[in-house]
């Protein structure tokens, strides 16, 4: 048999062929115009060579244990009776794991497993093997009574708890920036060493406290600022159990980290894998033994959106695949009605379905460190790792996490990335698919679960009255919480009055001139509410609106635009845009009554947020 050498067909190409080729499609356009930046300013380029790439980094991303990772559902239903459903369904369905979500938690919204006391914890977990799944507590400021009753709950089963997987979640400082108050440092630390003390006297060998970074991101922190958080917190915890009688030698491989996972895929792979690099480098320059972190993932909650949320299946996907190229031990994804309330059944059925096809199908976790070598991701990796350790420096020159939380240094860090971003999501140079870009005005509502949790509910003993820090919590926002603020806003008057804000778009020319401006402008107007009615300017009158837009070609507009501002006028217009930038024709533009011009680049909330209130008025 003959070789088949398909290699031999093609031209060899070097870095300067490719170049000249990049160059000739870019025609004219500068190089540099395919560069982007991460919100951290790290420069990606459109291509790598080999002399360009940093050396590979070594072992940049295994999982604590050589499988797979695993599958966790959030066991978030406020009823005792009806998690206790969720969870056995979960487990028979897919899940291998299982995070208990508590009221109040970073992530639990309005929902939250209502368990107060050991008999409500024996009939949460009726049915379950707690030694054959992994289980990962999640109790935000209730942390410490909700691993206490689940440890209860393990001796009463007379589990060896040295043989289950079992992270009792404890994230004080998470609670602190969620929440804005804590327990003061030294009851703290004492609090701390205690419930390790019993943890270990039970044999608990997994994580007990962990480095939660959930909250940072959604406040609007960059992917080096959720790192760089993340390990000063794990220090943080070293001190404080350091304080309260444990070694940080025996406290190290007993803490966990939780990231998050979004859409930006490489990123989010370079993320994970520098977040066990920065993880080793911590271990060596505090002088510990190297030991693997267990690095939790969750999907992100503010890339979820309340409208067109099937979309967030996607996002879901993307993020999930993600996680687990990156390295995750384990990995949640919402459900994408997290945003609307509580998930159904087909909504978590979903959630664990995109995992499942990854893990079952797609066989993407049996691949350790699949990126590795790749000259985008290992560059990508070096860069974060080194922009989150400055991050993780400028904390610990404030006196660590807890002082940079109390004096507001977390705070000022995180606002410059959040407002940059919300710049760019208002501009739709961030697009978000479903929200500012092909919104459906007319889109279905979708099923969510109406179940609250009662309002008496409490856990642990809420008598004993302790000093309290205090700091300014971190408000968690979604990305597109400003485009449906404005269509919350449309959908009120629709059912109060039977209209939404109207804008008539006045059509220049013929089909070919005007259907791609009057498209973009249909579609920038319904992200904010407003719907359209189209026609030649004469039809104006007839629509009884009193805002219009002109949509058409540049040549058209050099021809007609001016003519057709002045018959608007006369016809009861009382505001005129015009879609596109006016050029050399923006003075007579505006002498004949045009107001605004309408193009990308514009903060489009201000402009929505205008337009809805002129285009507000009833035609009839």
């Amino acid at each position: 048999m003959s070789e088949l050498k398909l290699a031999d067909e093609f031209p060899a190409l070097d870095q300067d062929d490719w170049r000249a080729l990049v160059d000739q499609s870019l025609k004219g356009r500068p190089y540099e115009t395919l560069r982007t930046r991460t919100a951290d300013s790290i420069v990606i380029e459109p291509v790598y060579s080999a002399a360009q790439n940093p050396p590979r980094l070594p072992a940049a991303a295994p999982r604590a244990s050589a499988d797979a990772w695993t599958l966790v559902q959030r066991a978030d239903m406020p009823d005792i009776a009806e998690a206790n459903t969720q969870m056995l369904d979960d487990l028979m369905n897919g899940a291998s794991g299982i995070s208990v979500v508590l009221p109040g938690s970073v992530s639990a919204g309005d929902a939250g497993v209502a368990v107060s006391d050991a008999r409500s914890m024996q009939r949460l977990f009726e049915g379950v093997e707690l030694d054959l799944i992994d289980l990962r507590l999640d109790g935000g400021r209730h942390g410490r009574d909700l691993a206490l009753l689940v440890l209860g709950e393990y001796k009463r089963r007379r589990l060896d708890l040295s043989r289950c997987r079992l992270s009792l979640g404890l994230d004080p400082l998470g609670t602190f920036a969620h929440g804005g108050k804590v327990t003061e440092r030294g009851e703290l630390s004492r609090r701390f060493g205690d419930m390790f003390a019993q943890a270990s006297s039970a044999d608990h060998q997994g994580p007990v406290a962990q480095a939660d970074a959930r909250v940072y991101h959604g406040a609007g922190c960059s992917e080096a600022q959720e790192l760089g958080f993340a390990l000063a917190t794990a220090v943080e915890y070293l001190r404080m159990l350091e304080a309260g009688g444990v070694a940080p030698a025996d406290a190290a491989p007993r803490i966990s980290m939780m990231l998050t996972a979004d859409a930006d895929q490489f990123v989010t792979i370079a993320k994970l894998r520098a977040a066990r690099l920065l993880w080793t480098r911590l271990l060596e320059v505090s002088g510990l033994a190297p030991t693997p972190v267990m690095l939790h993932v969750e999907t992100a909650a503010r890339m979820m959106s309340r409208r067109d949320p099937h979309v967030n299946l996607l996002r879901a996907t993307t993020a999930s695949f993600a996680a687990g190229i990156g390295g995750a031990d384990s990995v949640t994804v919402l459900p994408f009605t997290h945003a609307l309330g509580l998930p159904d059944g087909f909504a978590r059925r979903m959630a664990r379905n995109v995992q499942s096809l990854l893990l079952e199908e797609s066989r993407v976790g049996r691949v350790r460190d699949a990126t590795a070598g790749s000259g985008h991701v290992e560059d990508l990796t070096h860069e974060l790792a080194r922009s989150a350790w400055s991050v993780f420096q400028a904390v610990e020159s404030d006196g660590g996490m807890m002082a940079a939380l109390t004096d507001g240094e977390v705070q000022a860090m995180i606002k410059p990335i959040r407002d940059a971003r919300d710049k760019d999501i208002a501009r739709r140079k961030i697009p978000l698919t479903g929200v500012s870009e092909f919104p459906n005005l007319n889109e279905a509502s979708n099923k969510t679960l109406e179940m609250s949790v009662p309002a008496d509910w409490t856990i642990g003993d809420a008598s004993q009255a302790v000093a309290m820090d205090t700091c300014e919590a971190l408000q968690q926002h979604r990305l597109g919480e400003g485009f449906e603020a404005l269509r919350d806003a449309s959908d009120a008057r629709l059912a109060g009055s039977g209209t939404r804000p109207t804008v008539f778009l006045a059509v220049l020319g013929k089909p070919a001139d005007f259907t791609v401006r009057a498209t973009w402008m249909s579609n920038l107007l319904a992200s904010g509410g407003i719907d359209v009615i189209s026609g030649p300017p004469e039809e104006l009158a007839a629509s009884k609106l009193r805002v219009a837009c002109i949509c058409s070609s540049d040549p058209v507009y050099e021809d007609a635009a001016e003519d057709a501002a002045r018959s608007l006028v006369q016809l009861g217009a009382e505001h005129i845009l015009l879609a596109g930038k006016p050029g050399d024709m923006e003075d007579q533009l505006k002498a004949a009554g045009v107001r605004q011009f309408v193009h990308a680049g514009q903060n489009v909330l201000t402009l929505l947020d205008e337009l809805s209130m002129l285009a507000a008025g009833d035609p009839s």
